[in-house]
C-alpha cells in the first residue's frame, strides 16, 4: 500500500507530459531561448520530431535569426604572398575567433576549416587561396589549375568545380581588359542555393560576368558605361579588387582605384549604378554591409572615431550615403587594449598612428577592425576587434600578424535545417 502511494507521488510531481509529447509550437517557444546557432543545432538534431519541427517552419528561422545574430567563428586569411613568408609554401589560414560558448567552439572542431579536404597530395605544391565568404560558404580558387569551388567549412560538404569565365568575356572590349576577384553571394533562404559574380571593365565599361549554381554556367551580361576615372596603375586597372564583405542586400559593390565612385551591382535585376562617394571616404578604410536591423550601411574609419554612413533614395530614385552618426572610440579601445594585457604597447601604437585603426568588414551589424594596417612589422602587435553597431561596445578577438586580405567567417543556418513542410528534415536526422 505504501508502495503505491510513492508510485503515485513520482507520478504527480513529475508535472506536465512527457518530453516526446510537446506540441511543436511548444518546442519551438522553448527553443528560441537558446544562447546560440549552435545549440540550437545540437537541440534540433537530438530527435526526428524536433528537427522536423525547426526545418519546417520559415516563421521560427526568422524570428531565432531575430533574436540570436549569426555567430563569428573565425577569420580567413588568404595565403601570403612569398614577400610576406619566404621559403613556406602558400595557403589560406584560420584564426578561430575563441568563442566562450561551448557549443559554438565545438562547431568549430567538428568542421574542417583548416581545409584539409582541398589539400594536394604528398610532393605537390599547396596551390588553394580563400577568394570570398558568403554566409557560411567559402569560394575558394586554385591557381594552379584555374578552377573554383564553393565550400561550407562547417558542415563540410563540397560543391562540384567550375572553371573560370571562358573568352566570351572579351568581346566588345575596348583596349585591355581586366577581370577582378570573383565573389560570392549565398542565398539566406536556400543554403544550396549561390552566385558567383566576376566584374571585368575595359577603360571605359563595366561588365558582369554570372554563374548560378542551378545553371552551372557563366552568363556574360552587356557593357555599361560609368563615369570617367582616374587610372592609377600602369596595367589600367580603375577598379579595386573587393576588400572586405562589400555586400548588402543582394548587392555587390567596388571602389574606383581614385576612390571618386562606388559601383554597385543589383544581383536580382542584375543592373549596375554607379554613385560618388562622400569626401570622408576618400582616405579612410571602409565597408559595405548590413546593420542588425538589415539597413544597408558603410562603417569607416577616421583615425580613432567610426562613423557610419546609411543608404538612402529620394523620390526621384536617386542614391546618397547620409551621415548617421560618428562615435569616438579612444575611450573604448583603452578599456579593451588595457584588459588582461601586460603591456600597452598595442594602445601607444594606437595613439601614436591614429590612422592605423583599419575597417576589415562589416557584416550583420558588427564592424571586424584591425590595430595596424596590413603588412606591418610582425614585430607591432595587432589585435583583430569585433565592434557592435548596435551598443558601439568593442570585444578582442585574437592577436595575430595582420599579413594578407581577411574574410570572417560567421555561421550561417545549416542546410539540414532549411525545408519546406520538413522535407530536408531527415537528411542527417538521428
Amino acid at each position: 500500500m505504501a508502495g503505491g502511494r510513492q508510485r503515485q507521488r513520482r507520478r504527480s510531481a513529475g508535472g506536465g507530459p512527457p518530453i516526446h509529447k510537446l506540441t511543436d509550437d511548444l518546442v519551438l517557444q522553448i527553443f528560441l531561448r537558446l544562447p546560440s546557432l549552435a545549440t540550437l543545432v545540437r537541440a534540433a538534431l537530438a530527435c526526428r520530431p524536433w528537427h522536423r519541427a525547426v526545418a519546417s517552419s520559415p516563421a521560427f528561422r526568422r524570428r531565432f535569426r531575430a533574436l540570436h545574430p549569426s555567430p563569428l567563428l573565425g577569420l580567413f586569411f588568404e595565403a601570403p604572398g612569398p614577400a610576406q613568408i619566404p621559403n613556406v609554401p602558400p595557403f589560406p589560414a584560420f584564426a578561430p575567433a575563441r568563442p566562450r560558448d561551448r557549443d559554438l567552439a565545438a562547431a568549430v572542431r567538428g568542421g574542417d576549416f583548416f581545409l584539409t579536404s582541398l589539400q594536394d597530395g604528398p610532393g605537390e605544391v599547396p596551390c588553394w587561396d580563400v577568394i570570398d565568404c558568403s554566409r557560411g560558404c567559402v569560394l575558394l580558387l586554385n591557381w594552379d589549375d584555374g578552377i573554383l569551388v564553393v565550400m561550407n567549412p562547417l558542415t563540410r560538404r563540397r560543391d562540384d568545380d567550375f572553371d573560370q569565365p571562358s573568352m566570351d568575356v572579351y568581346v566588345g572590349a575596348r583596349g585591355q581588359l581586366t577581370l577582378l576577384n570573383p565573389r560570392l553571394l549565398c542565398s539566406a533562404e536556400d543554403p544550396m542555393s549561390f552566385l558567383v559574380v566576376v566584374l571585368v571593365h575595359d577603360k571605359s565599361r563595366v561588365r558582369a560576368v554570372v554563374l548560378s549554381s542551378s545553371t552551372r554556367e557563366w552568363k556574360v551580361h552587356p557593357w555599361v558605361k560609368v563615369p570617367a576615372h582616374v587610372k592609377s596603375d600602369e596595367d589600367n586597372r580603375w577598379v579595386q579588387n573587393a576588400v572586405g564583405v562589400m555586400q548588402a542586400n543582394g548587392f555587390m559593390y567596388w571602389v574606383y582605384e581614385d576612390r571618386m565612385h562606388l559601383v554597385s551591382f543589383d544581383t536580382a535585376t542584375m543592373k549596375f549604378s554607379v554613385v560618388e562617394l562622400p569626401q570622408c571616404l576618400r582616405n579612410s578604410s571602409f565597408d559595405v554591409g548590413e546593420t542588425k536591423d538589415g539597413a544597408t550601411c558603410i562603417v569607416y574609419s577616421d583615425q580613432l572615431n567610426i562613423g557610419v554612413l546609411l543608404h538612402t533614395r529620394d523620390a526621384d530614385g536617386v542614391e546618397r550615403w547620409l551621415l548617421d552618426r560618428v562615435v569616438p572610440l579612444g575611450s573604448e579601445l583603452a578599456r579593451v587594449l588595457r584588459c588582461g594585457l601586460d603591456d600597452n604597447s598595442v594602445l601607444i601604437h594606437l595613439v601614436d598612428n591614429p590612422d592605423d585603426l583599419f575597417v576589415l568588414a562589416v557584416q550583420d551589424g558588427y564592424v571586424y577592425l584591425a590595430t595596424t594596417l596590413m603588412y606591418h612589422d610582425p614585430r607591432t602587435p595587432c589585435w583583430f576587434l569585433s565592434l557592435c553597431l548596435e551598443t558601439m561596445k568593442l570585444e578582442r578577438l585574437f592577436r595575430r600578424t595582420y599579413d594578407s586580405i581577411v574574410h570572417p567567417y560567421i555561421m550561417e543556418w545549416p542546410p539540414c535545417l532549411v525545408g519546406n513542410d520538413g522535407q530536408f528534415a531527415l537528411e542527417g536526422a538521428p
